[in-house]
C-alpha cells in the first residue's frame, strides 16, 4: 500500500512548446507502507528521476545490484533504466522530480553522482513543495523558474554535509529550507535545539549576514515565498500563509500591504498585468 502524489506540467508526455535543453516534468511524494512496491520497464520511463528519502527505507534494484536507501539519501535513475522499487522496513517515505528535454540525461550526469544511495542531508522539502506549486502554475515563467529550483536541489545533494554545532548559521540556513512552514521554527528553537544561548547565535548570525538579525533574515524569505505563491499560483491567502509558516491569512494581508501598499488580491492582478 501507499499515497502517491504526482503534480505534473500539462501533457507531461510532451515537451512544452518554447524549448530549453532540459525541463521539470513533474514532482511529487510517496508514503509507502512495508508491503508497497512498483515496477516499470525501462521504456516507461524515458527521463531523468531524482528522489530523496525522509522518512524510513526502501531498496532500488539497478540491473544486478540491490540498492538500500534511507533517510537523507539521494538517489537518481537516468533514462532507460528499469524502475523497480519496494519498502524496505515500515516505511518509505520519499520526494522525487523528473526531467526530460534532449540534454536531460547529459546535464544529470554531468554533476558527476554515482548511481548509488549517497547521503545528502536532511531532504530540501520546501523546493519540493515550491516546485510543485510551479508545475501547478502551467505557465512560461514558472516552468523556467521551476528548473532553476530542480538545479538547486541537485546543488545541495552534492554538498558535503556540515555539523550543526560547527556551523550553527549555515545549519540554520539548512533548517529553513526544510520548515519554513513551521510557525514554531525560529532562531530561538534552533539555539536550544544546538544547545547555544539565544544571544550567542544572534552574534555569529549577524556577523555572517551583515548585521542581520535571524528573526528579520527569516521574516524576509517568508515575505519572499509568500510573493511567490501570490504572483506565480492560484493558492487562496489561507494556503499561502501556511506555506510559508505565517499564522494566519490576515497577517500575510497586512504583511503585503505593509510592504505593498496594495491588498494581496490588487498586489497579484498588477503582477498577473505585468
Amino acid at each position: 500500500m501507499g499515497k502517491i502524489k504526482i503534480i505534473s506540467r500539462p501533457d507531461p508526455g510532451r515537451l512544452p512548446e518554447f524549448r530549453l535543453p532540459l525541463h521539470v516534468r513533474s514532482a511529487g511524494a510517496n508514503e509507502s507502507m512495508h508491503d508497497w512496491g512498483e515496477y516499470y520497464p525501462a521504456a516507461d520511463k524515458p527521463f531523468v528521476q531524482i528522489f530523496w528519502t525522509e522518512e524510513g527505507a526502501g531498496e532500488i534494484t539497478l540491473g544486478s545490484r540491490k540498492i538500500i536507501v534511507r533517510a537523507g539519501d539521494f538517489f537518481y535513475h537516468l533514462p532507460g533504466d528499469v524502475h523497480r522499487h519496494r519498502t524496505v522496513g515500515k516505511v518509505w517515505n520519499y520526494r522525487w522530480f523528473t526531467m526530460d528535454g534532449p540534454l536531460a540525461e547529459p546535464f544529470m550526469r554531468a554533476y558527476g553522482f554515482e548511481q548509488e544511495a549517497q547521503y545528502a542531508g536532511i531532504c530540501p522539502v520546501t523546493l519540493f513543495l515550491e516546485l510543485e506549486n510551479l508545475l501547478k502554475s502551467h505557465t512560461p515563467y514558472a516552468q523556467r523558474h521551476a528548473l532553476s529550483v530542480a538545479t538547486e536541489i541537485l546543488a545541495l545533494a552534492g554538498r558535503p554535509e556540515p555539523s550543526p554545532q560547527a556551523d550553527p548559521v549555515q545549519y540554520f540556513f539548512r533548517k529553513a529550507e526544510e520548515r519554513l512552514a513551521d510557525p514554531d521554527f525560529t532562531a530561538e528553537s534552533i539555539a536550544s535545539e544546538l544547545g547555544i544561548h539565544r544571544t550567542t547565535f544572534t552574534r555569529q548570525f549577524k556577523a555572517a549576514t551583515d548585521g542581520m538579525t535571524p528573526r528579520r533574515w527569516l521574516m524576509e524569505i517568508r515575505y519572499e515565498k509568500a510573493v511567490r505563491l501570490l504572483t506565480e499560483t492560484n493558492l487562496q491567502l489561507k494556503e499561502i500563509a501556511q506555506e510559508c509558516g505565517l499564522s494566519n491569512a490576515a497577517y500575510l494581508c497586512r504583511v503585503i500591504r505593509q510592504r505593498t501598499g496594495k491588498t494581496p488580491e490588487k498586489f497579484r492582478l498588477t503582477a498577473v498585468r505585468a
